[in-house]
């Protein structure tokens, strides 16, 4: 059986060689509900192979199609080295969002779904892979007029961290205005352990040092158009609200003022 998955994971290179390039730059397209009210407990990997498999989603979708891919095109547009141990981690990875459970509460409608994440993976013995997603989350991810958010799948392929992969969905979905104001991510302590799925024993101290400021660094350095700030409101000694702070659009606009001053004292 060994032998048989070694021929399988290298025999798959015939998929979408070029196309991972272009993919990277796919929308992958999600209801607030799904960012902001959804509790889970996904890996990065997990989280990155759930927006790959979204990106794959077309506007015009009615239902979920069968998601038609390969590990050898998994891992290229994930940014992950093509080798046999990445191939059957993939793979496990696909088994194990077949299992978690993920809990969505729906305020319109005052309900809580609780589900699963992929309903089924199949695996082909030239590496083929068929991924059909779970139908329980079709009205978070079809058809979408209102209420949604959506980014570049290369953004959150960037990131390592799971909780910056959270933490940045979170601040697109806060931008309502498309980066023409400060977009401010706002809650208690509580509040951000939650969406960002922390660890329950985590007093704000811990969450700050080991979660949200590492969470920002690595935004700040490979997320073009963020520049995130954590600010905090106490009540004496206790931090009771925590706002993240997206300051890019007034970086830009003061670079932007800058440049032009610049070429008016040029010119004169």
């Amino acid at each position: 059986m060994a032998k048989k998955q070694n021929y399988i994971w290298r025999n798959d290179r015939n998929f979408a060689l070029d196309e991972y390039e272009k993919q990277q730059y796919y929308y992958v397209v999600e209801s607030n509900d799904i960012i902001n009210k959804a509790r889970h407990d996904l890996t990065a990997r997990e989280l990155k192979i759930m927006d790959f498999v979204i990106s794959k989603i077309q506007p015009e979708d009615t239902q979920f199609n069968v998601i038609k891919t390969s590990m050898y095109e998994l891992t290229k547009v994930l940014n992950i080295k093509q080798n046999g141990k990445n191939y059957g981690d993939m793979a496990k990875a696909l088994g194990d969002l077949r299992k978690k459970e993920v809990l969505i509460y729906d305020d319109e409608h005052k309900t809580i779904t609780q589900t699963g994440w992929v309903q089924s993976a199949k695996y082909h013995e030239n590496g083929q892979v068929e991924i059909r997603l779970n139908e329980d989350l079709s009205p978070h991810l079809l058809g979408l007029k209102n209420h949604y958010t959506q980014h570049l799948l290369i953004d959150t392929v960037k990131l390592k961290s799971k909780y910056s992969i959270l933490l940045y969905k979170l601040m697109r979905e806060c931008d309502k205005d498309k980066g023409k104001s400060i977009a401010i991510l706002q809650g208690t302590p509580e509040e951000f352990k939650e969406w960002l799925g922390a660890p329950e024993d985590y007093d704000y101290r811990r969450l700050k040092e080991n979660i949200l400021k590492k969470a920002v660094e690595e935004i700040n350095l490979k997320i073009e158009d963020m520049d995130l700030e954590i600010l905090q409101g106490r009540y004496g000694r206790k931090v009771v609200q925590v706002e993240i702070h997206n300051n890019w659009t007034v970086q830009r606009a003061t670079e932007e003022n800058s440049k032009y001053v610049e070429s008016i004292t040029t010119h004169d």
